[in-house]
């Protein structure tokens, strides 16, 4: 079911489906809610299951020309208050990670487990920071061409030859996207602070899904961030890129299910 609520001005939309205990589902830079559709259904016949449009992408607005860790979380947080949520399961892939464990920040008591689906608890590098300020120039001359080029890397190469069809189906929407959402999430990751001690410290069950061949997230970082503490569990996909939810379905989805039950 399709929902909105109000936050600062803006439509936040998201979709609600199936009765249990809450899983909250968090989509990436340049996603939408929609990623989530087949876990979704998949889910529900044992959760209530969350999947919110994050600001300035998918279906709901923009609140400024940076969209900050924070302020995503408590537009989340609005979400889940008004549906009544006092304790879910939060999965949350690449940007929705970062906005994830802002979210267990803030709102520590809402977490009964956080999984990081592509995702990190670091900061961006010195290096990082510069490449962003050079996209964001990029996106402001020509939008496509930034979107054309940037969803396809998300993918380990072999990959990219047999999803064709759902890579374009993922340009087709960020292209839609306005180019102020882009550009507002891209400065919100920029200026991201490190939330490692979050998940190191939270009293929350802890998951962290990685895929081998990822570009994105480093591995070495991965296994770093996972050793800080005996109750991060860490699975490594074999053979996969950063968008595992296409890249290895089933295998995914059976590491997000088991922890959600569990």
């Amino acid at each position: 079911m399709r929902k909105t609520i109000e936050y600062k001005g803006v439509e936040v939309v998201y979709s609600h489906i199936g009765v249990g205990q809450p899983v909250v589902l968090l989509h990436g830079f340049l996603e939408e809610r929609g990623m989530w559709s087949d876990y979704a259904q998949k889910l529900s016949s044992a959760f209530e299951v969350i999947s919110i449009d994050l600001l300035g992408q998918g279906e709901s607005g923009n609140v400024g020309y940076a969209h900050s860790m924070e302020e995503h979380a408590a537009a989340v947080a609005t979400v889940l208050f008004t549906e009544n949520v006092d304790k879910c399961t939060v999965i949350g892939h690449s940007m929705g990670g970062y906005v994830a464990l802002a979210l267990a920040e803030k709102q520590p008591d809402l977490i009964a487990g956080l999984a990081l689906f592509h995702s990190s608890t670091y900061p961006d590098s010195e290096d990082k920071k510069k490449d962003r300020e050079r996209v964001i120039g990029l996106v402001q001359r020509n939008k496509g061409v930034y979107v054309n080029a940037a969803i396809p890397s998300l993918f380990a190469e072999h990959s990219r030859k047999n999803l064709n069809d759902e890579i374009q189906a993922l340009i087709d929407i960020a292209n839609d996207f306005s180019d102020q959402g882009i550009i507002a999430n891209i400065r919100g990751m920029k200026d991201r602070k490190d939330r490692t001690k979050i998940l190191k410290n939270g009293k929350f069950r802890k998951l962290i899904i990685h895929g081998e061949l990822d570009s994105v997230i480093s591995t070495d970082d991965v296994k770093k961030i996972a050793a800080l503490s005996d109750d991060i569990r860490l699975e490594i996909v074999p053979n996969i890129g950063h968008m595992g939810h296409l890249e290895a379905p089933e295998e995914c989805f059976e590491l997000i299910a088991d922890f959600c039950r569990n």
